[in-house]
């Protein structure tokens, strides 16, 4: 779905078929499309969830001797995977071990993530010019926040765009007294389409379903 069809779509579950949409550059128009990227953000920072639509795995970029080599990392990163590794200049994989930095232990080869805005992915020890990973490109697997939606054709980045439709259709309803009464029921409805979403990305494939993940706490003796 498009940002111009997401808006149609807005103006018809408030208004019907009683108004037209707003048109790009308007007042309304620019408040719809704030929301559109408001639910986006909301949606993918949800520490509750990775979302697999956000999974991508960027180049960081070059390594290169250094005693304290440090890579600022793109500030769309939500989260890293469980692993880092570089692609070194005759094609071999190297992984890293990507670990907090209250673990790293000077003794090997490790690295972390410091910092905010942006945050540092740093070499916990020094990168020596007769190593192989020299020249070789640096990549982190993880989750990212998708760009904000700007234009009237960028694509709504869910796998169901209508739940983004009727979030906002909702949150401008819950605003408005013009439409207040309207509001429950939007609601209700983006609730059902992102249980829906939710259940569709915990299902997995047909041949593949989704692994159970357990969480278990450690009890101590005498409490």
């Amino acid at each position: 779905m498009l940002v111009s069809e997401a808006i149609v779509g807005i103006n018809y579950a408030l208004r019907g078929t009683e108004d037209d949409a707003p048109l790009e550059g308007t007042e309304e128009y620019t408040y719809w499309l704030h929301l559109l990227n408001k639910k986006k953000n909301e949606f993918y920072r949800d520490v509750k969830r990775k979302w697999s639509s956000a999974f991508d795995i960027q180049s960081i970029g070059t390594i290169t001797e250094s005693t304290s080599l440090e890579f600022d990392l793109p500030l769309n990163l939500l989260s890293p995977s469980d692993s880092v590794y570089v692609i070194t200049t005759n094609g071999s994989k190297v992984d890293l071990d990507l670990v907090s930095p209250e673990d790293r232990d000077y003794n090997s080869r490790q690295v972390y993530i410091k910092g905010i805005n942006p945050q540092v992915l740093v070499f916990n020890n020094e990168v020596k010019a007769d190593e192989n990973i020299i020249g070789g490109t640096l990549y982190l697997p993880g989750w990212y926040l998708p760009t904000d939606l700007i234009a009237e054709t960028d694509k709504l980045p869910f796998r169901d765009p209508e739940w983004a439709v009727m979030a906002v259709a909702s949150e401008v309803a819950f605003a408005d007294i013009v439409y207040e009464d309207k509001a429950p029921e939007l609601n209700s409805k983006a609730n059902n389409l992102y249980r829906s979403m939710a259940h569709a990305e915990n299902n997995g494939t047909h041949t593949k379903p989704s692994k159970i993940r357990t969480s278990v706490s450690r009890r101590i003796s005498g409490y």
